[in-house]
């Protein structure tokens, strides 16, 4: 026999009680808000583009510019904040929800000024989903065991 005492086998959790891997849901979740992320800052590119357009104003130019411009912030908003939520930070689900909530806003005014848009009725399906799996089944449980999870 060794002399050696035993040694003590680490958990496979923190001692929070959040598991190290974020649930898969979790993970499409976060991959959802990339692509709306990604999705609103090139769909604000085009719009700023739309100041180009043969029949508008000056003062159409600028709104133009200035819609463009907030669309971009709010997808790089997006980006950013959901690279939060695999490390359990409540404050980012938050965030993210209320972010994913004022992209519906807008996705909503925009089908109301020209329904015939079909990349934005995907966008909601894409930011409807995000939303729910953010708040459902084991993503729920994997926030609701976090400490807040701060780093």
């Amino acid at each position: 026999m060794s002399d050696e005492p035993a040694r003590e086998v680490e958990p496979t959790s923190e001692p929070s009680g959040t598991p190290h891997r974020p649930p898969a849901e979790l993970v499409v979740a976060v991959v959802l808000g990339y692509v709306t992320g990604i999705v609103q800052i090139l769909a604000g590119i085009a719009v700023m583009f739309g100041r180009y357009l043969p029949d508008t104003s000056a003062t159409e130019r600028f709104v133009v510019t200035v819609v463009g411009a907030c669309v971009v912030l709010l997808g790089l908003f997006v980006i950013t904040i959901a690279a939060g939520l695999t490390r359990a930070r409540r404050d980012a689900r938050v965030l993210v929800t209320v972010l994913l909530g004022l992209t519906i806003a807008l996705d909503a005014v925009i089908l109301i000024a020209s329904p015939d848009q079909w990349f934005v009725i995907v966008d909601l399906v894409l930011v409807a989903g995000a939303i729910t799996v953010l708040w459902t089944g084991r993503t729920a449980r994997f926030f609701a065991r976090s400490a807040g999870a701060r780093t």
